[in-house]
C-alpha cells in the first residue's frame, strides 16, 4: 500500500506540468530507494538541483578508515567521548566500529559541516546531546537530544549545530 505525504503547494496529479504564479515550470526530481521503483520522493524545485557549481571528494576519516581483521569478540568499553574530533558532523567523524557493511562513528562539533553527499549508503545518526537544523532538498529539519535521523543515500545535505545557529 502506497504512504503519501504532501508538504507544501504541490500539482494535484503526479509527473504533471506544474507551473509557479509567473507561468515558470518548476523542476522535478523524483528521489528513490531503487531508482524509479519502491519508496521514492517526488520533489519540485524553483531551479534545476543538478546545476552544480562545484565538487570535490570530502575528506571523511571515517569513511576511509582501514579496518581490523575479524577477532574474537571480547566486552569493550567505548570511551566516544575521548574520540571528539572537534571541527564539524562530517569531517570529525571517528570511526568506532566496522564491517564491509556498516560503520559507526562518533562525531561532535560546533561548526556547520560542509555540503556533503553520502554516495556509499544511508546515513542513520542519533543526536546524543545538543541540537541543530538538517538542511537538504527536504527542507530544513530541527533535532534535538534522543532524535534518530536517516539521510538517504545520495542526499546533499549539511549540519548546523544550535551553537553556530543562534
Amino acid at each position: 500500500m502506497s504512504y503519501y505525504r504532501r508538504m507544501g503547494e504541490v500539482p494535484k496529479k503526479r509527473h504533471s506540468q506544474f507551473r509557479n504564479e509567473t507561468g515558470q515550470l518548476y523542476a522535478e526530481e523524483l528521489v528513490g530507494v531503487d531508482g524509479f521503483f519502491n519508496d521514492s520522493s517526488l520533489l519540485y524545485h524553483r531551479r534545476t538541483p543538478n546545476a552544480l557549481i562545484d565538487s570535490g571528494v570530502a575528506d571523511v576519516p571515517a569513511l576511509t578508515a582501514e579496518t581490523v581483521p575479524h577477532s574474537h569478540l571480547l566486552p569493550r568499553r567505548f570511551q566516544s567521548h575521548d574520540l571528539s574530533g572537534g571541527g564539524d558532523m562530517v569531517t570529525g567523524r571517528r570511526l568506532m566500529l566496522a564491517n564491509e557493511d556498516l560503520r559507526i562513528s562518533y562525531a561532535s562539533g560546533p561548526e556547520p559541516s560542509p555540503l556533503f553527499r553520502n554516495a556509499r549508503g544511508d546515513e542513520l545518526i542519533f543526536i546524543e546531546a545538543g541540537s541543530a537544523v538538517l538542511e537538504s532538498v527536504y527542507g530544513s529539519l530541527p533535532v534535538r537530544q534522543g532524535d534518530y535521523v536517516v539521510v538517504p543515500m545520495g542526499c546533499v545535505h549539511r549540519w548546523v549545530p544550535a551553537t553556530a545557529a543562534e
